[in-house]
């Protein structure tokens, strides 16, 4: 009989039977001749599995456990192990681990901190802190803030002064005001400290008090001293609040003046209401402008004027210089008031007579040009005067009024004039239409006693009388007569 075997198999993958691999499930059957020559047929029965080979990718974190191994490093990872129905099944992990950066940041900051780059909050204590936060990859990110707050010390100082202070600490600067002033500036740590000044200025009283006194005064209120002598004086000594008032006396004494006056009078003297005639010693008790009692003594001289009388006669005018000084032309009875060696008003009296010169004219008409005239040679038109003795005392005074070659522009002459004539002081050429080229003034015996070019004249220095004037004017020569006071 042929030989039937039937086997029943189950294996991973592939199974082998009579030198041919199976990879599927299924009924296979083979045929051979048994050991007896017959022909036999096997059958196996085969169940072929699969193993599931499973490929896992993965991101993690800082680390990835995967069938309870735990990685820290990127990479490619195997698992093999039997499957349910016992094959071994290899399942292959891709992992990529990513480590998140864990960022430490030192910073120092003066009163307060915002954590900008980390979570935003405002830190006013010293400290570490940590910020979480998913980073580009979602890993957890934490983030170390090592911080410093340095808190500069604002210090405050109370302070008390007389006048001023200056806060030598601070900023250097001279107060004068009472009141709360800051100083900014950078501490050791390079943070704003704010010192605050709260000062307090006591000015104090500087009084002053106006005392007038006859004699002495005692400064009472003061330093207690008495004073004989006006002045200002101060007194220093702490107020209330410790500082140095200076108080002022501004101190007048009034000393009553016992006057001695010693007085010469004319006639009477009128002193304090009274009048007196006779010379002596007078006394008057009474209170001055300021309250005192004055005693004034009065050492009184009486004297008479002496009024004198004085008469005189001269020719023309007379100066009275033992007079008034003043120069008269007129007869008359004049007087002059002054006073006298006592100092009294004389008054003196000038009986004068003025006996006026005898004054001739002469005119003469040559067709010369030079004419001589009681031993004079004129060689211009012209007024020449010349003096002689007349019988009351005085000059007769002669007048030459001559016309020679070169003639005077009678024409011209008649529209200029003196002015103003007679004068005492200045006297002005008037009517001229041209600047003279000279002006010549002639006493009258024919001296030149003055010359320029000036239509002004000032005679204040010049003798009472009369004089001539020559303007010269290109080719004319004009002749005015001038009459000094």
């Amino acid at each position: 009989h042929g030989t039937h075997n039937a086997e029943t198999v189950t294996a991973c993958e592939s199974f082998e039977w009579h030198d041919q691999t199976y990879t599927e499930s299924d009924t296979y059957t083979y045929a051979y001749e048994n050991a007896d020559g017959c022909e036999s047929v096997d059958t196996l029965y085969l169940t072929v599995f699969n193993p599931v080979h499973t490929a896992t990718t993965a991101e993690s974190c800082g680390s990835y456990t995967w069938n309870g191994q735990t990685y820290t490093v990127s990479g490619d990872y195997t698992y093999s192990h039997a499957a349910d129905n016992g094959c071994t099944q290899v399942d292959t992990l891709h992992l990529t681990i990513h480590n998140p950066v864990h960022t430490a940041v030192t910073v120092s900051e003066c009163d307060s901190y915002t954590w900008t780059d980390g979570n935003g909050q405002t830190y006013t204590v010293s400290g570490d802190y940590t910020y979480s936060h998913a980073d580009a990859n979602g890993c957890t990110q934490v983030d170390t803030l090592h911080l410093t707050i340095n808190n500069p010390v604002h210090t405050a100082v109370t302070v008390t002064e007389c006048e001023s202070y200056t806060w030598t600490i601070g900023n250097g600067q001279t107060y004068t005001v009472s009141g709360d002033y800051t100083y900014s500036h950078a501490d050791a740590n390079g943070c704003t400290q704010v010192d605050t000044l709260h000062l307090t200025i006591n000015n104090p009283v500087h009084t002053a008090v106006t005392v007038t006194e006859c004699e002495s005064y005692t400064w009472t209120d003061g330093n207690g001293h008495t004073y004989t002598v006006s002045g200002d004086y101060t007194y220093s000594h702490a107020d209330a609040n410790g500082c140095t008032q200076v108080d002022t006396l501004h101190l007048t004494i009034f000393n009553p003046v016992h006057t001695a006056t010693t007085a010469e009078s004319c006639g009477s003297f009128i002193w304090n209401g009274e009048t007196y005639t006779a010379t002596g010693d007078y006394t008057y008790s009474h209170e001055d402008n300021h309250g005192c009692t004055q005693v004034d003594t009065l050492h009184l001289t009486i004297n008479n004027p002496v009024h004198t009388a004085v008469t005189v006669t001269e020719c023309e005018s007379y100066t009275w210089t033992d007079g008034n000084g003043q120069t008269y032309t007129v007869s008359g009875d004049y007087t002059y008031s002054h006073t006298d060696a006592n100092g009294c008003t004389q008054v003196d009296t000038l009986h004068l007579t003025i006996n006026q010169p005898v004054v001739d004219e002469i005119t003469v008409e040559t067709s010369d040009s030079c004419y001589t005239w009681n031993g004079e040679t004129y060689c211009a038109s012209g007024d020449y005067v010349q003096t002689f003795a007349a019988a009351n005392g005085c000059d007769s005074v002669v007048t030459l009024h001559l016309t020679t070659s070169v003639g005077v522009d009678d024409h011209e002459a008649t529209l200029v004039f003196l002015a103003p004539n007679p004068t005492q002081h200045i006297t002005r050429i008037i009517g001229l239409d041209t600047d003279p080229v000279s002006v010549e003034l002639h006493d009258m015996h024919g001296k030149l006693v003055m010359k320029g070019t000036d239509t002004e004249l000032d005679v204040t220095t010049l003798p009472t009388g009369m004089y001539i004037v020559k303007v010269f004017t290109g080719d004319r020569i004009i002749n005015l007569k001038l009459i000094k006071q």
